[in-house]
C-alpha cells in the first residue's frame, strides 16, 4: 500500500514537472512560405475561433489544432484563446449549430509541419524548435 502512494506521488511530481516545461515551450506560428501575411495576436484568436475566415487575398484560411489534451494545445489555446478546452468546447457545440466547424485536427506537429508546407492556406502551431526552412513563422508565442 505505501508503496502504490509513493509511486503515485512521484507519479504525480514527474508530471507536474513535465506541464511546467511545456509552459516554457516557445510556440511558432507557422504558414506557407509563398504567404506572405503578418499576424497580430487579435487577429491569430479570430482564425482560431473560425470569426476570420479568408486570407486578404480571399483564399479560404485552413486553421490546423493538435488533439485536444495535449500540452501544447492547452498552452496555445491558454494564450491565444484565453480559454481552457472545457470552455472551447462549449463555444464550438454552440458555433456548430450556426454551421461553423472548429480547425482541424491533426495528430502531430510533424504532420502539421508537413501539412503547412504544402497547403498556401493553412496556418499552424508548433514548437518553435521544430521549425524547418519549408514554413515560415508568422508570430512567435511566449
Amino acid at each position: 500500500m505505501r508503496r502504490r502512494v509513493l509511486t503515485a506521488m512521484l507519479l504525480a511530481m514527474l508530471l507536474a514537472g513535465v506541464s511546467r516545461a511545456d509552459d516554457d515551450t516557445r510556440i511558432a506560428v507557422v504558414v506557407h512560405p509563398s504567404r506572405q501575411t503578418v499576424l497580430s495576436s487579435e487577429i491569430l484568436t479570430q482564425i482560431y475561433l473560425r470569426r476570420r475566415r479568408f486570407w486578404d487575398d480571399g483564399a479560404p484560411i485552413v486553421p490546423l489544432n493538435l488533439a485536444a489534451g495535449t500540452p501544447l494545445r492547452r498552452t496555445f489555446s491558454r494564450l491565444v484563446l484565453g480559454q481552457g478546452e472545457d470552455r472551447l468546447a462549449e463555444y464550438w457545440n454552440r458555433e456548430y449549430f450556426h454551421g461553423v466547424l472548429p480547425p482541424a485536427t491533426l495528430a502531430s506537429t510533424r504532420a502539421i509541419v508537413r501539412y503547412v508546407a504544402s497547403d498556401p492556406n493553412a496556418i499552424g502551431y508548433v514548437p518553435i524548435d521544430e521549425v524547418d526552412a519549408s514554413v515560415r513563422v508568422v508570430l512567435s508565442l511566449p
